[in-house]
Parts: structure tokens; C-alpha cells; sequence
């Protein structure tokens, strides 16, 4: 490899990382983002290597130093940042407060989760609610991992109904080759029982749904009123 081809991807390896912004938080971790709005109590960032992503939000209290991608830093005083407030001047007749983000709360963002500025799935949330060490909680948790389990049962249904349609055929199939003289009563029976349980799995898998979303409801509410 030339000496110019070398040059080059030094200088566009450079060029990449000189155009990220580096937030350092108070307890040391770094996070490359691109920074998007910066306010008085908080930034708003997205992470550099997946800017189509979502957009976080880390308060200035937790913030130690931001280095721009223009080489300029700006050094953060979380006490001053914490006493600061400003009255927001407005022609609208209403009043913009501050805005608290507590990053330990657990909320809930569509099919998953959002904790401490990132969107995890249940399994993720649910080891949270273990790590509280709370018995309440932990029991709650438990309710809605073991009401996921049975969730499942609604699958039956698929067996269950070629069972009920096996034996129904069966049971017809006899009566025609015994000349019409009745249809096999305990075919017949099975094949009841079979399509009833065809319809009761569903609405057990409907029941355990259910049950699971009022648990983890239930626990996530216990968790961010105790933490």
C-alpha cells in the first residue's frame, strides 16, 4: 500500500472521530453521541453509532465534562446546575417548570421498556424488579414470568382441533360402512372433547395474557413508588 492510500484512511479515520461529542458522567463512564440539544438542567443526545435510534435524555447533574467535536469542552457543575432555575418567559399564558427525569423509574414504551434512558425488552425489566430484593415485588414478577409460560397453552388448540376433526371423520366413516346403522358414540365423544378443548386454549392463553400485564403492571408501579 502507497504511502498516499495510507494517508488517506488516516485522515478519514481522523475525520470520524473527531466528528463525535464525548458526554463524561459523573462516575467516570464515557458515552460517544451526537448531541442534540443541550438545555439548562439536561442534554439530549443520540448515540453516535446509531443515530437513527431514539433520542436520550441525561440530566446535568449527572455530568461531568462534554467534549465537542469541535474540540471545545464545557466542564459541568452539577451543584450549580442543580440550584438553577429560571423562570421561562412566555407570551402563552401558561408556565413551563422544570422537567425531572428519574432515570431509575421504569416506564412503559410500546411492547417494551424504558430504564435509565434505554429501551429494553421484559426479560431485561423483569431482572431489574429480581435485583430490588424486594419480596412483593420479586413475587409480582414471578407471577407475570410464570403467567408468560402458561400463555403458551393457546398452541394446544392447533392439536386439539385435529383431534375433534380426526375423530369426527372416524366416527363417520364407521357409520357409512356399517350401512348408516349410527355413528361410533365413543368417537363421537372424543371428538367433543377435543374441540372443547380447541376453544378452552385460547381463552386460557387470553387469561394468562391478561394476568401477565396486571403483574408486571402491578410490580413496575411497587418498584417505581419504592425507588
Amino acid at each position: 500500500m502507497d504511502r498516499l492510500s495510507v494517508l488517506t484512511i488516516l485522515v478519514f479515520f481522523c475525520s470520524f472521530a473527531n466528528a463525535q461529542d464525548t458526554i463524561v458522567k459523573s462516575n467516570g463512564d464515557k458515552i460517544c453521541a451526537k448531541i442534540t440539544e443541550v438545555s439548562i438542567t439536561e442534554i439530549k443526545y443520540k448515540k453516535f453509532d446509531f443515530q437513527d435510534g431514539p433520542t436520550f435524555i441525561e440530566s446535568k447533574s449527572n455530568i461531568q465534562l462534554i467534549k465537542y467535536s469541535n474540540g471545545s469542552e464545557e466542564k459541568i457543575d452539577p451543584q450549580q446546575t442543580a440550584n438553577t432555575v429560571k423562570p421561562v418567559e412566555s407570551t402563552t399564558d401558561y408556565y413551563v417548570g422544570p422537567v425531572e427525569h428519574p432515570n431509575n423509574k421504569i416506564s412503559r414504551q410500546g411492547n417494551r421498556f424504558q430504564y435509565q434512558g434505554e429501551v429494553i425488552n421484559e426479560r431485561a425489566m423483569q431482572d431489574v424488579l429480581y435485583k430490588s430484593n424486594d419480596k412483593q415485588i420479586i413475587l409480582l414478577a414471578g407471577s407475570a414470568k410464570d403467567a408468560k409460560n402458561f400463555q403458551y397453552i393457546g398452541f394446544g388448540a392447533i392439536p386439539f382441533g385435529v383431534g375433534a376433526l380426526y375423530f369426527l371423520t372416524k366416527s363417520m366413516a364407521s357409520s357409512i360402512t356399517y350401512n348408516n346403522r349410527g355413528a361410533n358414540s365413543g368417537d363421537l365423544t372424543l371428538s367433543a372433547i377435543c374441540c372443547m378443548g380447541a376453544i378452552s386454549c385460547p381463552i386460557a392463553s387470553g387469561y394468562f395474557k391478561h394476568k401477565r400485564t396486571i403483574s408486571n403492571r402491578e410490580a413496575i408501579k411497587l418498584y417505581n413508588a419504592k425507588y
